[in-house]
């Protein structure tokens, strides 16, 4: 074989995938379109034993030394994506599965029908005649779309109650029946959530898709471990063709996997001349070559898993360039409520921003074993401390309740241990602007006193740390919405 450039991977050729199992020989795969600087790698954990003696009877002293490979350090990955809402019957996006991983416990199942968490209007489906809305569990597995498996817990709130167990708010355990129904008056606006506990097939609380958004919220994050995935980084993809998202090492192509994935970190920068952009960075156990990555509709099987798996292919938004977003018409509303500031009344501020970035982190750890003799590999993650930090930037302004304003209350607010000040981010503009936006709102942040940049435009820098309402609480973050107009 000639060595020439057939040999060597460039970086723009790569394309990566995320497969979550979900159980019953099913799986979701979700295709990520990553920029420039992606990266994955692991390393081994090493032990050195040295030996340091004095001389012998002869004059002479053993000086070398042994080294021991004792495991494999957890892999780790990052890439960048942009944020790209996509309507597509409801809003979605090609990094839902990273988002959501990063804030819940439970797998996403983004085919689920009436999903978990959707307010009940009487546009819902399934069925609403005469103003009663019935829903339907089903203990057999359809072809498609939500179904419950026995012992599954339906829990309702804020419903007028018809018909049917559970009341208006109460619980609904599916039974060995094959199928069991609920019925409620549905008024004539949105009035209640149903939401799911157990393994049913829904989407948890962290995601909620509408037709008008999709939201990613923190509520059920206070967990010890989160959901994982595996992920594939296939090189030369590009170069090989695969549009059917099938390949096969070759010459051109090479395929690793990074097993048990975790989202550790996201950072959303918006600097004023750019794209919305998300890093996203976290670890996995393994990595390993595979021979292949085989997808063709629904009957496929990514890097030789198990037989008779059925896969459903995500990649909603992947080949659009209208759901980027242009952070030069990005807006922040900032509500503050002090003591010692405006007479402990709500003081709204009005700041034009030049840029900023947030950064979630889950502060992740991995567990390795300590056996002797083996080389050790990572059995999983631990969560730790949920933190949600960033900053933004502004020129110093006089407006009325501007920027030199809330520079000064800060620096004349002696008293305040810690302040509060609500941040509502509208990342691409304000919604029904007409084009895809980000809403990032946090209820409850504290602000630094800012620093004063002086360039020919004097600005500041605000850095803040969004909190939640109680130490146990998992509000820092009211929502991530995306919105696509």
């Amino acid at each position: 074989m000639a060595v020439d450039d057939t040999n060597l991977f460039f970086n723009r050729d790569t394309k990566v995938y995320a497969v979550q199992y979900t159980g019953d020989q099913a799986a979701n795969v979700w295709e990520l379109p990553v920029l420039n600087g992606y990266s994955f790698s692991q390393s081994t954990n090493t032990s050195q034993v040295t030996v340091n003696e004095m001389a012998s009877a002869t004059g002479n002293s053993r000086r070398g030394q042994a080294a021991f490979n004792d495991s494999l350090a957890p892999a780790e990955w990052s890439f960048d994506m942009y944020a790209r809402p996509t309507l597509a019957t409801t809003v979605r996006a090609p990094e839902e599965l990273l988002w959501h991983s990063m804030f819940a416990e439970t797998n996403l199942y983004p085919l689920a029908g009436l999903a978990a968490g959707l307010p009940i209007s009487a546009a819902t489906v399934p069925t609403i005649n005469a103003g009663i809305l019935t829903l339907t569990f089903t203990t057999a597995a359809p072809t498609g779309g939500t179904y419950f498996k026995v012992g599954d817990t339906i829990t309702t709130s804020g419903l007028t109650a018809a018909t049917g167990a559970g009341g208006a708010s109460g619980t609904f355990v599916v039974t060995a029946s094959t199928s069991s129904t609920l019925s409620y008056a549905v008024p004539s606006s949105v009035s209640g959530i149903v939401s799911v506990a157990g393994g049913a097939k829904v989407v948890s609380t962290s995601y909620i898709s509408t037709v008008n958004e999709l939201d990613f919220t923190t509520a059920s994050s206070n967990k010890t471990k989160l959901a994982t995935f595996d992920l594939y980084f296939v090189l030369g993809a590009a170069k090989a063709g695969g549009t059917a998202h099938t390949y096969t090492v070759s010459d051109v192509t090479t395929i690793y996997k990074v097993e048990n994935c975790c989202v550790n970190e996201a950072t959303i920068n918006f600097d004023i001349d750019g794209i919305t952009t998300i890093s996203f960075s976290g670890m996995g156990t393994k990595i390993s070559e595979k021979t292949s990555f085989t997808f063709v509709g629904t009957a496929s099987n990514p890097g030789g898993e198990p037989a008779g798996t059925v896969y459903t292919l995500f990649f909603n938004g992947v080949s659009s360039t209208t759901n980027m977003i242009r952070n030069r018409i990005t807006a922040l509303d900032i509500v503050g409520t002090n003591a010692g500031i405006n007479a402990g009344a709500a003081k709204t501020y009005k700041l034009t921003l030049t840029g900023g970035s947030i950064t979630i982190s889950n502060n992740m750890t991995y567990l390795t074993p300590e056996a002797l003799g083996v080389v050790n590999v990572p059995l999983g993650h631990v969560t730790g401390t949920r933190s949600v930090s960033g900053s933004f930037t502004c020129y110093a302004d006089e407006l009325l309740d501007g920027s030199i304003d809330l520079y000064s209350d800060l620096l004349g607010a002696t008293t305040l241990i810690t302040n509060k000040f609500a941040l509502d981010f509208a990342i691409g503009g304000r919604r029904d602007n007409g084009t895809p936006t980000v809403q990032i709102s946090m209820a409850q942040a504290h602000l630094d006193i800012p620093s004063i940049n002086i360039d020919d435009l004097v600005g500041f820098e605000v850095n803040f740390t969004a909190l939640p309402s109680t130490i146990s609480g998992t509000n820092e973050l009211t929502r991530i919405r995306y919105i696509d107009n």
